[in-house]
């Protein structure tokens, strides 16, 4: 087995792009995955404290206003609901693998974005969107989440590493941590 990596790793991507598959495979190299703190409802598959930690938007809210987040956005959403997304500091502390959005690695200080090994999954639209029809995520839009990437991730340069091979090769990635 490879040395245990001291370098922490963001993963950046539109939906559908590989970003829970990197991270899942990181995280069975050895690496502390990052319990995200988010309001949306769980998906298919999805466990409270494993995939996510879901709290209700009243909590997350008081968590917000107690500096408690390194970075948090929000997400309006079809039915006008808004769903939030965040990263605690103790989280950011505590762990090696991320995945992020554009918007909330803009907000990490230079000095821990500095710390990190940013990868960017820039896969094709139309496989991911083959991807997510496959999963049948039905509480919320594949459409309405396909452009709202498209213009996330329009000018996006923020990364160490650009991965545009819906088949890449987790352990390559690894390899390229220190």
């Amino acid at each position: 087995m490879s040395e245990i990596k001291s370098e922490k790793v963001i993963i950046l991507g539109p939906s559908g792009s590989g970003k829970d598959f990197l991270m899942r495979k990181l995280i069975e190299k050895g690496l502390k995955g990052c319990l995200k703190w988010t309001t949306r409802p769980k998906r298919k598959l999805e466990q409270q404290g494993i995939t996510y930690n879901f709290v209700e938007s009243t909590e997350f809210i008081k968590s917000v206003n107690e500096n408690m987040f390194l970075t948090y956005q929000k997400f309006k959403v079809d039915d006008l609901n808004t769903w939030y997304y965040g990263i605690t500091n103790d989280e950011f502390e505590n762990s090696q693998v991320f995945i992020m959005t554009p918007f909330e690695l803009k907000d990490i200080p230079i000095n821990k974005r500095n710390e990190c090994f940013v990868v960017y999954l820039d896969i094709n639209r139309e496989i991911r969107e083959n991807r997510l029809n496959i999963r049948k995520d039905t509480n919320d839009s594949i459409k309405r989440r396909l452009d709202s990437d498209d213009i996330d991730f329009r000018s996006f340069k923020d990364y160490d590493l650009r991965i545009t091979d819906p088949e890449f090769d987790v352990d390559c990635i690894y390899d390229l941590m220190t």
